[in-house]
């Protein structure tokens, strides 16, 4: 699996609502840090985030997906979906950090600026205001 697949994984199965799946991308040790809190979470602490996100966020999906190799692993922007559950459809961009240890995920550093959303005016694949095309 190329590092890139199991960040695939880990964000089809949190999408589905399959912590457990998500989970299994990571090593035991992992930490997954965000910028809007500054805490870098273990699994167990991660764990409730996700759960409480499914309903709130029942659809989810990632688009505009830029990658590129770091040492270690490698840094992705992309563009985080969602269909609420209200019916409203908003957008994030996002760019991610992610450490690869023996094929799954040591550590996720995640920059997103929670008050950056934005309402796509589509329901077609969207691209990162205000970047070129990938």
């Amino acid at each position: 699996m190329s590092d890139g697949a199991i960040i695939d994984r880990m964000y089809a199965a949190l999408g589905s609502g399959d912590i457990d799946a998500a989970l299994a991308c990571y090593t035991p040790d992992a930490l997954i840090w965000h910028g809007f809190d500054c805490v870098a979470h273990d699994l167990d602490a991660i764990r409730p985030q996700w759960v409480a996100m499914k309903p709130v966020f029942p659809v989810q999906e990632l688009t505009d997906i830029r990658r590129e190799p770091i040492a270690g692993g490698f840094v992705q922007r992309h563009l985080w979906v969602v269909h609420m559950a209200n019916g409203e459809r908003k957008a994030w961009p996002v760019c991610i950090f992610v450490t690869i240890r023996n094929g799954r995920i040591s550590r996720l550093d995640e920059y997103i600026d929670r008050a950056g959303t934005f309402e796509p005016q589509d329901d077609g694949p969207l691209a990162t205001p205000g970047l070129e095309p990938a």
